[in-house]
């Protein structure tokens, strides 16, 4: 599992870095006024800046590999199992339950702890979505001109890096959230079921 993060972190990291060489070097091409660059080329070029938008995005919402609903879910049941074993007597447990006892109740703090800040990311990708689509729709109306109009070209440049920037956070945020419930899952998995049923079968 851990491999597997590692894997997606690095490429990444390998796409972000591309994007961004790229985009400075179509900057550099569109802002120098060569004469035989046609301005439906320039219009074109501004058409692949929103596409890198949307695999930037793409790769974000990849990360989100873990549904929203169920962490939440998980937390609200941890939270009451967790309530409930607070009566419980440590003489009436196994050294293996308290030990499993005390996975659990650290996973619980990481979904309690991160269920607010993958709330706020899932929203922020949700905006980012549509203002990627916005911005490409004006392009292909043309109110950002066809490239020869250097303050149309100029505008359509601070909107881009305004969104890439916004991306490039969000893709910190979303990497951050998938590595910490990639890393706490093994742990769910090998004790929910344990400790929940101490709950259920009345066995405290």
């Amino acid at each position: 599992m851990l491999l597997r993060h590692e894997i997606v972190r690095l490429v990444s990291k390998v796409a972000k870095n591309l994007a961004i060489c790229w985009a400075v070097f179509a900057f550099f091409m569109m802002g120098c006024g060569d004469s035989t660059t046609k301005d439906t080329d320039k219009q074109a070029i501004m058409l692949q800046y929103s596409d890198s938008l949307w695999q930037e995005h793409k790769l974000v919402t990849s990360l989100f590999r873990f549904k929203l609903d169920v962490i939440k879910e998980r937390k609200t049941e941890m939270k009451a199992v967790l309530q409930k074993l607070k009566f419980a007597s440590a003489s009436s447990l196994g050294e293996e339950q308290q030990s499993q006892i005390v996975k659990y109740e650290a996973v619980y703090r990481v979904y309690r702890d991160i269920t607010e800040t993958y709330t706020n990311t899932v929203l922020r990708a949700e905006e980012l979505f549509y203002a990627i689509k916005g911005l490409e729709k004006q392009v292909k109306a043309g109110n950002y001109g066809t490239g020869s109009d250097a303050e149309k070209l100029s505008q359509f440049k601070k909107e881009f890096q305004g969104l890439k920037q916004k991306l490039d956070t969000l893709l910190v945020d979303a990497e951050f959230i998938d590595h910490q419930l990639s890393a706490v899952e093994p742990a769910y998995q090998s004790t929910a079921s344990e400790v929940e049923s101490l709950v259920e079968n009345n066995a405290l």
